[in-house]
């Protein structure tokens, strides 16, 4: 593949994620669409917008899902849900302890 062509692919993606994402925002913000975005809070009984906000951020999922413990996982997800975040983890940090050993072993071997 050409560098022009890449260019162009990698542009038009990105205006496609661009447009999708604005879309996300603008019908997540709509209240008659709150069955579809939050489903199991509503079922729950609770508020899709808790803490009282009228408008969610696409990205705050990401400090939401560092900063829950595995009972929050629990009891909005289900036990399933917390057993399979235990295993990503530990899959995570099994790959990222042999990048490290492995990158320690041919630094020690090309220093040799």
């Amino acid at each position: 593949m050409d560098f022009p062509s890449f260019c162009t692919s990698l542009g038009t993606s990105f205006v496609i994620f661009l447009v999708l994402m604005i879309l996300f925002a603008f019908l997540q913000s709509k209240p008659g669409n709150n069955v579809v975005y939050y489903p199991n809070r509503i079922l729950k009984g609770l508020d899709p917008f808790e803490g009282g906000s009228k408008t969610r951020n696409p990205f705050s999922w990401i400090k939401e899902a560092f900063s829950s413990s595995e009972q929050d996982v629990i009891a909005t997800s289900g036990v399933d849900t917390a057993v399979f975040f235990v295993f990503l983890s530990t899959g995570l940090f099994f790959l990222l302890f042999m990048y490290f050993v492995f990158s320690v072993e041919t630094l020690f071997f090309v220093c040799l």
